[in-house]
């Protein structure tokens, strides 16, 4: 994003950054819609999911902005702002749920288990990413200024614990860890960073599910 303005405009602007809190906060709640906090999901008769890291006095998403590397010489300056958008771990937690059970049934988990049943638990779930926002200004009398901008994952392992049992004897329990594997997004020229962010929005959702989809797959291979 590029733009010339006045000298007296520039101070203010460029101290202040482009985005705010409020903003991101804004659009991550449109992405996701309201939180229903009730209890988790239905659970199956083979098949248990429950984390410790869902609570239900969180908002949809809590951005913090701070600014570092502030470069103020004559003619140029330079500031980079972060605005670290966390996630309700419910949004994510609740995608993998779904995601594990849908493609547990598409695997034939159940017939796997023979007879069996397997409770899960998310330990850890990637729920944070960061807009890094890089502000160039370069003035005499006007000034042109200039903003590099990326949405970036703060990666975090998927882990899931696992407990199977059988006729009220536990047979197996394991750790399955999962890597995050999510890549930044770069806003780059004339793009709109709203319409970013719902971009980055639906690749964090499709990691999420892939991931969960792993889960399935180390399950099963780690089955008795």
């Amino acid at each position: 994003m590029r733009k010339l303005l006045p000298l007296f405009f520039i101070t203010p602007l460029f101290i202040s950054g482009c985005l705010t809190p409020k903003k991101i906060d804004s659009r991550v709640s449109d992405h996701y819609g309201e939180i229903n906090n009730g209890k988790p999901g239905k659970q199956g008769d083979y098949l248990y999911i429950t984390s410790p890291l869902i609570t239900n006095d969180l908002p949809v998403s809590t951005t913090v902005k701070t600014s570092k590397n502030l470069l103020p010489l004559l003619f140029y300056w330079q500031c980079d702002y972060f605005l670290t958008c966390k996630i309700n771990p419910k949004i994510p937690v609740n995608m993998c749920e779904s995601a594990i059970r849908k493609y547990a049934n598409s695997k034939s988990l159940k017939q796997k288990l023979n007879n069996a049943s397997v409770s899960l638990t998310v330990k850890s779930i990637p729920n944070s990413f960061v807009l890094f926002e890089r502000d160039h200004v370069i003035w005499v009398i006007y000034a042109f200024s200039w903003v590099q901008q990326a949405f970036t994952p703060q990666l975090s392992d998927l882990v899931v614990s696992y407990q199977i049992t059988q006729n009220g004897a536990v047979i197996k329990n394991g750790l399955i860890t999962v890597p995050d594997n999510d890549k930044p997004l770069n806003v780059k020229y004339m793009n709109s960073v709203k319409k970013l962010e719902d971009q980055y929005l639906d690749q964090y959702d499709e990691n999420i599910e892939m991931m969960s989809k792993k889960v399935v797959d180390e399950l099963i291979h780690e089955l008795p």
